[in-house]
């Protein structure tokens, strides 16, 4: 398990490792142009490409859609609890506490653990967590709310004409299926390039802030979802796919937004990179507890 775990996180590490060296040796990146590549080209053609190639049953897409909404709504309610506590500010940790990465950790975990049924029941998921943060997560992040940005943001559109390509069975042009999966295939290096660029200027308490929040973004969704399983009555690979995604680390698109906004970066980064490390520490002991209770 801990080989397999490795072949996972490995790739992951490395690259935030590359970006770092990158940063050391005084090379240039721009920040904010990558940035937007990834939240409104990158990220809304990986989530086209993904539904439209996809083979999931409209019931199965109901259920775990709802489940995911369901998760972040009960994820909220506990992140606005904390932050109200710890007396932070709202931006840009909401947005941290209650979208986790579920994308480039989520999805290999799930096939892992219960093969291609886990991924059918994943893509759902990681679609409506890729929506509500590159929509809401990002004006929570900005510390403003303007409605008719999520109309047009690319992310809605591409997301909808995907769902429609899904449920429609609609034949696709093979130019513009390679395009988005070209296009989409640039997230997450990208963006853990990035994020290790950042590093070189990570402040200690910025590691302390993020293991106190690496802690609560775990619990949060951890919490959020078995009460989601509970109230749907989910069981077996369905209700495990459900926890993996709930319980993944904060997001790295939640850092990318912030160095589109030269917002919170380096405190962003910390909370990325210290949740990434306590997350897979606990992964065997996850993934041994998904495989007694939810098999």
């Amino acid at each position: 398990m801990y080989q397999q775990i490795f072949e996972i996180s490995g790739p992951v590490f490395f690259l935030i490792l590359l970006g770092f060296i990158v940063s050391k040796f005084k090379i240039e990146l721009h920040e904010k142009t990558m940035g937007f590549l990834l939240t409104h080209i990158g990220s809304p053609c990986l989530i086209f490409h993904t539904l439209s190639t996809t083979d999931v049953k409209i019931n199965i897409l109901l259920e775990i859609c709802s489940s995911a909404i369901l998760v972040i709504f009960i994820s909220s309610l506990f992140a606005i609890f904390l932050i109200k506590i710890l007396k932070d500010d709202f931006s840009p940790y909401f947005s941290c506490l209650i979208h986790p990465n579920s994308a480039n950790l989520a999805l290999p975990l799930s096939i892992l653990t219960y093969g291609e049924t886990g991924l059918i029941y994943a893509i759902p998921y990681y679609v409506i967590v890729a929506l509500s943060q590159n929509t809401f997560g990002y004006l929570t992040i900005l510390g403003s709310f303007k409605f008719f940005y999520i109309l047009y943001h690319p992310i809605f559109i591409l997301s909808l004409s995907g769902l429609l390509v899904l449920i429609l069975n609609l034949e696709i042009p093979s130019l513009i299926m390679t395009s988005t999966n070209y296009l989409g295939n640039i997230v997450i290096p990208i963006s853990l390039i990035l994020l290790g660029y950042s590093l070189s200027n990570l402040k200690i308490k910025n590691l302390t802030k993020g293991f106190i929040y690496s802690i609560a973004r775990f619990l949060i969704g951890a919490l959020s979802a078995l009460i989601v399983i509970y109230i749907f009555d989910i069981s077996g690979p369905k209700a495990g796919v459900i926890l993996i995604m709930s319980t993944m680390p904060v997001a790295l698109l939640n850092y990318i937004f912030t160095v589109q906004i030269d917002k919170d970066t380096t405190t962003v980064a910390g909370l990325v990179v210290v949740s990434t490390f306590s997350t897979l520490i606990c992964l065997p002991f996850l993934l041994n507890f998904l495989l007694i209770y939810f098999n």
